[in-house]
């Protein structure tokens, strides 16, 4: 590998990558933060309400989703964890042949004694570098988040009897007039449970990146490239609303590509298939096999390897236009 091109290629896009990696890193942290500062007992009765209208546009049970543990692994589901890897992975596979070809930057660089292959292979894997780094950061900010957040001490209510006339009496348990007790967020969620949902984040990340450095491959302005994975990305998420509230159309769930990206469900696993986060596909307690963690994760980097094998087919056979 060329170490020049290399170098080159992590010069263009380092800001871009820190600038995602920390804005990751400081959104997830907050995020748990959040999640520490809403008391839990008025946080369910918020979703009782709404029960109806959340199962339908959520994949896990509202049982899980009201616990800690769920509640923080909704963190890869907002908007900003998903834009931000999107960004990333659109930025870079679109700079990787149609934004050079387009700035007339590519023609020269060619010139010199560098190989295709070897010119986009720099462009790869500085975006896959980038995949990871922007996914690790989302588990770096998790994992401190939950280590310097605490929660309130949620007390059971004190419940007797009186024999005599059988009246069950509840009395509500309280610690004085002072500020309730309030224990690490630590000893309600395990980080660890969240490495999978980090993997999905990153094969979603490696796939957008594999998808948009195949139409660079194909076009030779950047701006048309970024637009159209950008519609790409708006009709797949459509698509993913639709087929889970809309019950008559669940099929749609088959035409999206966001259907494998899972990390709630990942997280839920904990409990009732300890074994499927890590496993390709396993039993559900209904009989009926579904997809387990590296299951998600395998489809969307094979879907990302197979985009990038096309991006240097078709990159390496094509021929470049001369820059307008």
């Amino acid at each position: 590998m060329n170490r020049a091109l290399l170098g080159r290629a992590f010069q263009e896009a380092k800001w871009l990558m820190l600038g995602c990696a920390l804005t990751m890193l400081g959104f997830c942290w907050v995020r748990v933060w959040v999640v520490g500062r809403i008391d839990m007992s008025r946080f369910q009765g918020i979703l009782e309400i709404l029960k109806p209208e959340f199962e339908n546009f959520s994949a896990i049970d509202f049982q899980y989703a009201i616990t800690y543990p769920g509640r923080v692994a909704f963190t890869f589901n907002e908007p900003m964890v998903i834009l931000l890897m999107v960004i990333w992975a659109i930025a870079r596979g679109s700079d990787a042949v149609s934004g050079p070809l387009g700035k007339g930057s590519l023609e020269m660089m060619l010139a010199q004694p560098v190989g295709r292959f070897q010119y986009l292979m720099s462009k790869v894997l500085v975006s896959a570098l980038g995949v990871v780094v922007i996914a690790g950061s989302a588990w770096l900010g998790l994992h401190l988040g939950v280590q310097n957040t605490t929660v309130k001490q949620e007390q059971a209510p004190l419940k007797f009897e009186i024999p005599l006339i059988k009246i069950e009496l509840e009395i509500p348990f309280t610690r004085g007039a002072g500020e309730p007790e309030r224990i690490p967020l630590s000893d309600h969620v395990d980080t660890a449970d969240f490495v999978p949902p980090t993997l999905n984040l990153m094969a979603l990340g490696f796939f957008f990146a594999g998808l948009a450095t195949w139409m660079s491959s194909l076009d030779r302005y950047r701006w048309r490239t970024i637009a159209i994975m950008s519609g790409f990305f708006v009709v797949q998420l459509l698509l993913r609303v639709l087929s889970l509230s809309w019950e008559e159309q669940a099929w749609l769930k088959f035409t999206t590509i966001l259907s494998l990206y899972e990390p709630e469900v990942l997280v839920s696993y904990r409990e009732r298939l300890p074994d499927a986060p890590w496993a390709l596909w396993t039993e559900s307690v209904t009989g009926v096999y579904v997809l387990g963690g590296l299951g998600f994760a395998g489809l969307l980097t094979f879907g990302g390897l197979v985009s990038f094998g096309l991006a240097f087919w078709t990159f390496c056979r094509r021929d470049l236009p001369a820059p307008v």
